[in-house]
C-alpha cells in the first residue's frame, strides 16, 4: 500500500462510485449501515473503536480509498459490480468480434479472389508461351529431319560421284618399286599387265602413281587408271588366275564410304563364299550373281 499518495481524477471517479455504494441508507432500525471490513479498517487505522457518522465514514473511506493501488481499486469495485452487466459486456463483445471476424474474412475472400484471377491470368499466359515454344520446336525437329536427310542424301551423292570418278581405277598391293626414280606405269606394264597376254597391248594407262609412302615391309599401294573401263572389268575378272602365283595382288579402287561397308561384313561374304553362296562388292554393295543387294541383317 502506498501512503500519502495523491487522489487523481481516476481514483475519485471510483471514489464516488464506492462511497455512494457502501453508504447507500438502509432500512435496518441502527442507522446508517457501514460495510464491517471499512470499520475494521477505520479501526487498525487508529480513529476509534465506535462507528462514526456517514459524514465521518465518509472521509474515512476516502482516506482508505486514496491508500489503494489502481488494481486493488478494479479489484474491489469489480466485486461490488453486477453480474449481468459482465455478461452483457461479453456478448457485447463477442458480437463486435464476430463482426469483426466476418469483415475480415470478407476482406480475405476478396484478396484471395483477385489473387486467383491474377495467378489465373498468369498462368494462361506462361500455358500459352510454352505452346508457341512447343510448337517452334516442332517446327525445328521438322526442319532438322529435313536436314538430316539432305545431308545424308548429298554425301551418298558425292560418294555416287566419287566412285564414278574411280570407275576405271584399281590398286596393285604389295609390289615393291625398285627405287625413289621408279616408273610407276612401267613397272605396272612390266610386272602386271604382262599376266595378262589377251589385253596386253590393249591396255592403256592414262595414270599410275603410288599412294602414301608405305613400310619396310609394306609397300605403298599404286592406283592405276585406264583409258577404257571394259578393260578395267576384264582385269578384275582376270586377276584370280593371272597373279595367283605372284606376292602382289589387285584389288578395285574404293571411296572411303564403300570401303568401310566393304570391310563391315567381309567376314560374313567369306563365310557364305565357303558354303557356295557366290558374292561380290561393287557399286557400294555387297551382291549376288544377278546383281542383286545382299542383306547381311534384316531388309531395310
Amino acid at each position: 500500500m502506498v501512503k500519502g499518495r495523491p487522489l487523481g481524477s481516476k481514483n475519485k471517479s471510483k471514489l464516488d462510485h464506492t462511497t455512494q455504494t457502501r453508504l447507500r441508507p438502509s432500512t435496518r432500525s441502527h442507522g446508517t449501515d457501514l460495510d464491517p471490513r471499512d470499520s475494521g479498517r477505520a479501526t487498525h487505522s487508529g480513529e476509534g473503536d465506535s462507528l462514526e457518522s456517514p459524514s465521518g465514514a465518509s472521509s474515512t473511506l476516502t482516506q482508505l480509498v486514496a491508500g489503494l493501488s489502481d488494481s486493488e481499486l478494479d479489484s474491489r469495485m469489480a466485486s461490488n459490480a453486477e453480474p449481468a452487466s459482465w455478461r452483457d459486456a461479453f456478448d457485447a463483445f463477442k458480437t463486435s468480434l464476430c463482426k469483426e471476424l466476418e469483415k475480415g474474412l470478407e476482406t480475405l475472400e476478396k484478396d484471395l479472389g483477385a489473387a486467383i484471377e491474377q495467378l489465373d491470368v498468369r498462368v494462361s499466359s506462361v500455358e500459352t508461351k510454352q505452346e508457341e515454344h512447343s510448337n517452334g520446336l516442332r517446327r525445328a525437329a521438322a526442319e532438322i529431319n529435313i536436314f538430316r536427310s539432305e545431308v545424308a542424301f548429298c554425301r551418298e551423292e558425292v560418294n555416287r560421284l566419287e566412285r564414278q570418278s574411280r570407275r576405271c581405277n584399281f590398286r596393285v598391293v604389295g609390289l615393291a618399286g625398285k627405287s625413289p626414280e621408279e616408273d610407276c606405269a612401267s613397272l605396272v606394264r612390266s610386272q602386271i599387265l604382262s599376266k595378262f597376254p589377251s589385253i596386253t597391248n590393249a591396255v592403256e594407262i592414262e595414270k599410275c602413281y603410288r599412294e602414301g609412302r608405305g613400310q619396310p615391309n609394306k609397300p605403298a599401294h599404286i592406283v592405276v587408271r585406264v583409258a577404257s573401263h571394259e578393260h578395267k572389268v576384264d582385269i578384275m575378272k582376270q586377276r584370280r588366275n593371272a597373279l595367283k602365283d605372284c606376292p602382289f595382288f589387285i584389288v578395285d579402287d574404293l571411296t572411303k564410304r564403300d570401303l568401310a561397308e566393304k570391310r563391315r561384313w567381309a567376314s560374313q561374304a567369306k563365310s557364305l563364299w565357303d558354303s557356295g553362296v557366290k558374292l561380290r562388292f561393287y557399286s557400294g554393295r555387297w551382291r549376288g550373281s544377278l546383281g542383286e543387294i545382299y542383306y547381311f541383317g534384316p531388309n531395310p
